[in-house]
């Protein structure tokens, strides 16, 4: 027992100590986009930024959480993981024929404001249709490499792609090929070399043959759709909606030292990373306690974003160096960003472990929160401010931590201990 706890420890580490430098690579090639691109193309890139994970997250629409789910109670049954694979990836691309175009009209509507050209809009809509196709083939499925302990083949690979991509914007700065349109290409090319190794490591875990999306699966994940649907087009819309208000009430400079301030916050990434790679299957498959297990994951979540709040707090010229010249009297805004990273992470934790064991039935109380918190920030906020935006998109996270909160108390009894 000694050696397989230490064994679950030692492999906890590496995948931290991996994803640490992935999500740093990632990170350090987001700050140096906000140094080398200009205010304009920056504020264009953020908006992509922004869409591409509105893209992941609406085409997931809650079939995310059935499938954690059902392979939680499963396995290691790899005929199911099978069958469970091909209901997602089903599931996925009805959604995505609903989902797809209006994401792109937004899309469209936005980089028009913010001054892109009509030629440029439509090949960066093009690349956001492909980086899409490369999400699809990978994005949910690869979290049954999760389950069979398979974490570090999926860090190297993660980190050997955001190396590449370090690697080749300098080279771009350097030969005067970096712009707007080059950086959104890169993007969608690392998405796309992530499909083979993914796809290959998945078929060496299912048995040999054809396999058919069972009805029972199916049942369950459309399910969950009907029930997060509404959730999750309304948590894009907590995205879009700073989006818009920064476009609509401020200006493009406004709309990148948002985005520049973005890539500060993502510092919290691989400690999320390493949450839902590991504290997610924990409590996935927890079967008492769970109370006590719940609370201490998430308290152990929130310790990164504390320590942001401190040196966002304390030395703000430290993180702002990392976004450049461009953005260095955004002070106060960078402790702001911080406090609403750092709320929303740990919010976003205590979310998603309950979620992934299927317990969504709550998750609407988030759309009426969201709708009152947005006439309440209007009314005490100047939301055409970098400030304003902050605060407006920190608020929505009341509405994440109420919803959890009614999952998980409200959750169907088993007569396990599930509040102790």
């Amino acid at each position: 027992m000694n050696i397989l706890i230490y064994r679950k420890i030692k492999r906890a580490l590496l995948f931290l100590a991996g994803n640490i430098a992935a999500q740093g690579l990632a990170a350090l090639s987001g700050l140096l986009l906000a140094r080398w691109l200009s205010v304009s193309d920056y504020a264009i890139y953020s908006i992509v930024f922004t869409v591409m994970g509105a893209i992941t997250v609406l085409t997931k629409g809650g079939v995310h959480l059935g499938f954690t789910a059902i392979l939680g109670r499963t396995w290691p049954d790899m005929t199911r993981a099978a069958q469970a694979i091909q209901s997602v990836l089903r599931v996925r691309h009805m959604l995505s024929i609903f989902i797809l175009p209006p994401v792109l009209l937004m899309s469209g509507t936005l980089l028009w404001q913010n001054g892109a050209p009509a030629l440029l809009i439509c090949l960066l809509l093009c690349l956001l249709v492909i980086f899409w196709w490369a999400d699809m083939r990978t994005k949910v499925v690869d979290q049954i490499l999760y389950f069979a302990h398979q974490t570090t083949r999926i860090q190297m690979l993660d980190t050997s792609l955001a190396a590449i991509r370090l690697l080749t914007i300098p080279a771009l700065y350097v030969t005067g090929y970096l712009n707007v349109l080059t950086a959104v290409l890169l993007a969608a090319l690392v998405a796309i070399l992530r499909i083979r190794p993914i796809i290959m490591w998945i078929h060496k875990l299912l048995p040999a043959g054809a396999h058919t999306s069972n009805p029972s699966d199916l049942a369950e994940m459309k399910a969950g759709v009907r029930r997060q649907m509404p959730v999750e087009i309304f948590y894009v819309f907590q995205a879009q909606i700073v989006l818009f208000v920064l476009s609509y009430f401020a200006t493009s400079t406004d709309v990148a030292g948002y985005g520049a301030l973005s890539r500060i916050t993502q510092l919290l990434l691989p400690f999320q990373a390493f949450m839902y790679a590991f504290c997610v299957p924990i409590f996935a498959r927890s079967t008492s306690k769970q109370g006590t297990l719940l609370l201490g994951l998430v308290a152990l979540a929130s310790l990164p974003g504390i320590m942001l709040i401190g040196v966002a707090a304390l030395q703000p010229s430290m993180l702002l160096w990392l976004i450049g010249p461009n953005y260095a009297d955004l002070q106060q805004e960078t402790l702001i960003a911080a406090a609403v990273a750092a709320f929303s992470s740990a919010a976003g934790t205590a979310w998603s472990l309950v979620a992934h064991r299927g317990l969504v039935r709550w998750s609407w109380l988030q759309i009426p929160i969201g709708l009152i918190w947005c006439v309440i920030a209007s009314l005490i906020f100047n939301l055409g401010t970098i400030k304003g935006a902050l605060l407006l998109q920190g608020g929505f996270s009341i509405g994440l931590i109420v919803a959890a909160t009614m999952d998980f108390i409200r959750q169907p009894r088993t007569g396990s201990d599930l509040t102790n």
